[in-house]
């Protein structure tokens, strides 16, 4: 009986190192500060809800693979609409920035157009910088389809990455954020930049 549940578990570790392993594009950003940055560990560790947290069965807000951008999972955010709410659920997350210029991304989805009477909205800010504010109505339906959304912006010490979602008849799926320091070049770097331009001037007088 031993012997048969071992070579179960051996043709079940054989079968799992099979599958093929999908990758999760904010994992392979460099010096990526966002814990859980594409939500890989099936919730949401690292992150804290807060806005309109009602979340009966799990039916407003979670982590599944279906809304994944890259890798196993992705993040489905809606909020209290069917039974009268209408205030977002947030998702936020509190960096400790050594200071300079980031490199803010994330992919976001809007799983389907508004039906012409809902509203779907979405908002990110990074400290005191408003990145993106998105109002999607009958008026302006917008699309559907992942989106990349990249910003430069400033930062230094606690400071906090927040995403506001409001989604009245169906979900936006959210996926793959990261928070990256712009690299400052090295002074040697900088020392040889100068010697450059300073021989290229050089030569145009020489040759003037």
């Amino acid at each position: 009986m031993r012997k048969a549940l071992l070579a179960i578990a051996v043709l079940a570790l054989a079968v799992w190192c099979t599958l093929p392993v999908m990758a999760d594009v904010c994992g392979s950003v460099s010096g990526n500060l966002v814990s859980n940055c594409g939500f890989e560990t099936g919730d949401f560790t690292g992150w804290t809800i807060g806005g309109n947290t009602f979340n009966p069965g799990g039916n407003y807000y979670g982590v599944d693979a279906f809304d994944a951008n890259s890798g196993n999972f992705g993040a489905y955010m809606s909020e209290d609409a069917i039974d009268g709410g209408t205030d977002p659920v947030t998702l936020t997350q509190t960096l400790n920035l050594a200071g300079g210029n980031y490199v803010v991304t994330f992919f976001l989805n809007q799983d389907t157009i508004p039906d012409g009477t809902t509203v779907h909205s979405f908002d990110a800010s990074f400290g005191s910088n408003d990145l993106l504010s998105l109002n999607y109505d009958a008026t302006t339906p917008g699309t559907s389809g992942w989106t990349e959304y990249s910003y430069t912006v400033s930062g230094s010490g606690s400071t906090d990455l927040t995403f506001s979602f409001r989604n009245d008849d169906n979900y936006w799926s959210f996926d793959d954020v990261s928070v990256s320091a712009v690299p400052t070049p090295e002074p040697s770097s900088l020392m040889l930049l100068g010697s450059a331009l300073f021989g290229i001037a050089g030569l145009r007088r020489r040759r003037r």
